[in-house]
This record gives C-alpha cells, sequence and structure tokens, in this order.
C-alpha cells in the first residue's frame, strides 16, 4: 500500500541558526519519510539561506522571496506548490517529534471526515507547559473559536482536497492571519485537536513585539467582530472591548460585572435566535467565561459575594454541569503556566 506523500510548509525569516537547524533536523528524522519540505524564505537578511542549503536531503525545497513579504504571503507560496495529499504547517524555530507525522496521517486516514488536524505542543524556552485544550471534537473545536484561537500553527496538518476545493488561502492583510483563517473554516471545515503532544513551540523575546501583539489583538478582534456578525450583532466600540475582555478571561475597571451579565446574555440570546453555534455547547462556554469573569471580580474586590449570588446567570454557573468544564480549565492553566486560558 503506497503511503500518502505529506507537504511540509515552513516559513523561515532571520531565525537563529541554532534553532533553524532544530527545526529542519526534526523534520528530516521524521518516522513517516514519505514527504516533501517546502521551506519559504522571506528575504532573510542574516545567512539562513545558507544554512538551509547546506542539507543536502532532496526533499527540500527552497523557495525565496524576493522581498519581505510576512508569513501569509510566504505560507500561500507554500501551499501553491504543495503536491502533498495532506499539508503539515512548521515554523523555523519549532521542534517537531520524531513521530508528528506519521501520527497525524495514521489519525487523518482513519478519520476520514476531518478536514483540518492540531496538536498539543509543549512549550519551552521563556514559558514552560503543556498547551492541551482537549478540543478533540469538530463542534467543540468550532465553539472554541468563536472566542479565542486554540490552535497552535505548527502543529496543523490540512487535508489538501479541502484546501484546493475551497482555494484556502491566507489572508495576507491580517496580522493574525491564522486565527482569521480559522473563523473562515468555521462553516465548511471539521477541524479537531489531537489528543497528545506533537512539538514542541519555543517561546522567545524575538518572536514578538510589543507592537507587533498590539496589531495582533487589533486583527483577532476584527475576526471577533466578524463572527459576532453572524449572530446579528454589530456591536459598538465599547461593546467590542466588553467582547474582547469577555473572550480573553480579562477584567477591566472599565467593565463592571453587571455589563459582562448582559453582553453574556446577550450572547446566548443571539445565537439562539441565529443558531450558528450548537447551542448546548455555546452555552456552557458562555457561562464558564463569564464565571471566571465573576470569580476576578470577586478576587480584586470590585464586588461582594453577595453581589454575584444574586445575579440570574451566576445561578446557572453554579450548576454541577459547569464543573467539569471549570475543571478543565484550572487543569489547562496548571500544565501551562503564565497562562489561565487558550485566549
Amino acid at each position: 500500500m503506497n503511503k500518502p506523500l505529506v507537504s511540509v510548509v515552513m516559513c523561515n525569516y532571520n531565525t537563529k541558526e541554532e534553532y533553524l537547524r532544530s527545526a529542519i533536523e526534526s523534520v528530516l528524522r521524521q518516522t513517516y519519510g514519505h514527504f516533501e519540505f517546502i521551506i519559504v524564505d522571506d528575504a532573510s537578511t542574516g545567512n539562513d539561506v545558507e544554512v538551509i542549503r547546506s542539507y543536502r536531503d532532496p526533499r527540500i525545497i527552497l523557495l525565496q522571496n524576493e522581498r519581505n513579504r510576512r508569513t501569509a504571503y510566504s505560507a500561500n507560496r507554500g501551499l501553491a506548490l504543495a503536491k502533498g495529499e495532506y499539508i503539515a504547517r512548521m515554523d523555523a524555530d519549532d521542534i517537531a517529534l520524531p513521530y508528528r507525522l506519521e501520527k497525524q496521517v495514521a489519525y487523518m486516514e482513519q478519520h476520514r471526515d476531518i478536514d483540518i488536524l492540531c496538536a498539543q505542543a509543549r512549550f519551552f524556552g521563556s514559558r514552560e507547559g503543556v498547551f492541551a485544550p482537549n478540543l478533540t471534537q469538530p463542534d467543540r473545536m468550532k465553539t472554541a473559536l468563536f472566542f479565542t484561537c486554540p490552535i497552535v500553527n505548527p502543529t496543523v496538518m490540512f487535508r489538501a482536497s479541502f484546501i484546493r476545493k475551497h482555494g484556502i488561502r491566507y489572508d495576507e492583510s491580517a496580522m493574525a492571519e491564522d486565527y482569521e483563517l480559522w473563523s473562515r473554516c468555521i462553516p465548511i471545515a471539521k477541524i479537531c485537536e489531537y489528543p497528545h503532544v506533537l512539538l514542541h513551540y519555543r517561546v522567545h523575546a524575538a518572536q514578538i513585539s510589543a507592537v507587533s501583539h498590539s496589531l495582533q489583538t487589533e486583527s483577532a478582534n476584527k475576526v471577533r467582530e466578524k463572527m459576532l456578525s453572524w449572530l446579528g450583532v454589530i456591536p459598538s466600540q465599547h461593546e467590542m472591548m466588553v467582547h474582547y475582555l469577555f473572550c480573553t478571561d480579562t477584567v477591566s475597571p472599565d467593565v463592571s460585572l453587571q455589563e459582562t451579565e448582559a453582553w453574556a446574555r446577550r450572547l446566548l440570546q443571539a445565537n439562539d435566535e441565529h443558531n450558528v453555534f450548537p447551542r448546548r455547547l455555546f452555552t456552557h462556554e458562555v457561562i464558564e467565561c463569564f464565571f471566571v469573569a465573576a470569580v476576578k471580580h470577586l478576587l480584586q474586590k470590585r464586588v461582594t459575594l453577595g453581589d454575584i449570588l444574586r445575579m440570574n446567570l451566576m445561578r446557572k454557573a453554579l450548576s454541577p454541569r459547569h464543573y467539569g468544564g471549570y475543571m478543565q480549565r484550572f487543569l489547562f492553566s496548571r500544565r501551562l503556566k503564565g497562562v489561565s486560558h487558550y485566549r
């Protein structure tokens, strides 16, 4: 039986040589050997191309941008060239575990209805822990994506037929290009998480500047605003801030818990009316987000326990049916130091 070809697409720009070599070698040492390795260099100013060319493996295909065009453009070049039945993303500073491709191909072959498969990742460097949202069912992933991006991009494997059928490309104008892409896939794709770690994700200071972080947040909020429109909700600027805080498990003195509860109720009503997301899962997620907000307001002494207990939504939040979700959030934060949730 012939093994399906996998196209590994990796974008690179000015990556530290040590990191770049670790990433390349982690792909070349895969237990699943039937792959092509497309590396798109985005006009690096260092010795990156020389490092890449030092590997004589015939599976490596090097593309060079004539000028710096950013990650989305580079990724689209790689996707366009890919010949594989499956397309695996990879970042130039991460490390794929030796059996990553083998495990993901086996899963995709067994689950022919899945279009996009991500995986859990172990963070290392300036942040440590395991990123494991446990979104192994497509409906749970679809619902989670409304609030945030729970997908570590370099763990992703696409079914190439899905990409070609729907003309999937990254939006080159978006800073949060990954989240923007997943949001477009929500109505047409089945996405789920492989329930084990398949990648070591390096976290370091050179990844993103404070300015870039601000632009990415703004871009992610545009994605959230688009998804709100699916529910018939056209938010004001202030309501968009309320929604951002709600989705990211963040509290602010500019938004009261009463206002947060009103927003949660609006989301529930809108989804009931438009039936965009599975009602039971969406309700659970909204109530759990509200519960986290209430606890944070309480801990920061913005409200009293009596204030919280008098809220109708809190009475629902205290139902035993939500305890499992709260425990999962707690365990997630314990596994991944410094992050309260996958926001």
